[in-house]
């Protein structure tokens, strides 16, 4: 089975990926989070996006 979607957790890293090219498909509200502050960013796996998360920031 082919991963269609990647999650990303944080706004910092989300900013990162859109920088760098990649695809957002969706942003969806955390369901786990009661408060309703945090926000879930779904990106469409393209080739490179595990490397570039994977990756440490400055």
């Amino acid at each position: 089975m082919k991963k269609e979607v990647i999650t990303v957790f944080t706004a910092k890293k989300a900013r990162k990926l859109l920088k760098e090219g990649f695809t957002i498909v969706d942003i969806k509200p955390d369901k786990t989070d009661f408060e309703g502050k945090r926000t879930l960013f779904l990106f469409k796996y393209e080739d490179g996006i595990m490397e570039s998360l994977s990756t440490k920031e400055n």
